[in-house]
């Protein structure tokens, strides 16, 4: 059910605030989906932390690309900040009428599979990155894939 009053350009929790930075539309012929890009910054700063963005939508490379990109500087990490943005973006792509999210991470990135678990995601198995999908030109081979079912009932 679409939620009227989510403000999509500016989510925070009291401890780290999303602020869009752009709205790429899709891309059929590219194979993209309509996505949102956001900027991490801890609640009340402008200052940068990390990004995020959040892929709205399915299409099959989604399965190697996952909705849900992000990024902590390193400065940052270790405090849940990646994980504390994915669940921001929870109520969007459920406003959007997505009931699950697939989030994919390299199999040696530690810190991104805890992030997953924490989630409470379900770990579907690690993947061959196909050889036309452009994660794989910039030298991905595999990927960890975890489907995060959103919480419908609200």
């Amino acid at each position: 059910m679409p939620t009227e009053t989510l403000n999509e350009d500016h989510l925070t929790d009291g401890v780290i605030d999303l602020h869009v930075q752009m709205k790429d539309p899709a891309d059929p012929a590219r194979g993209r989906v309509p996505q949102y890009h956001y900027k991490i910054t801890l609640h009340g700063s402008e200052e940068e932390i990390g990004t995020i963005r959040l892929r709205i939508g399915e299409h099959p490379a989604l399965l190697t690309a996952g909705h849900v990109g992000y990024f902590v500087a390193e400065g940052s990490r270790g405090r849940h900040f990646a994980e504390r943005a994915c669940r921001l973006l929870g109520p969007v792509a459920l406003d959007h009428g997505m009931t699950r999210i697939i989030v994919t991470c390299d199999p040696e990135n530690a810190a991104s599979r805890r992030t997953c678990e924490r989630l409470g995601a379900h770990f579907a198995g690690i993947f061959e990155v196909p050889t036309d999908h452009e994660m794989y030109a910039k030298g991905a081979r595999a990927v960890c894939r975890y489907d995060w079912a959103l919480n419908t009932e609200s």
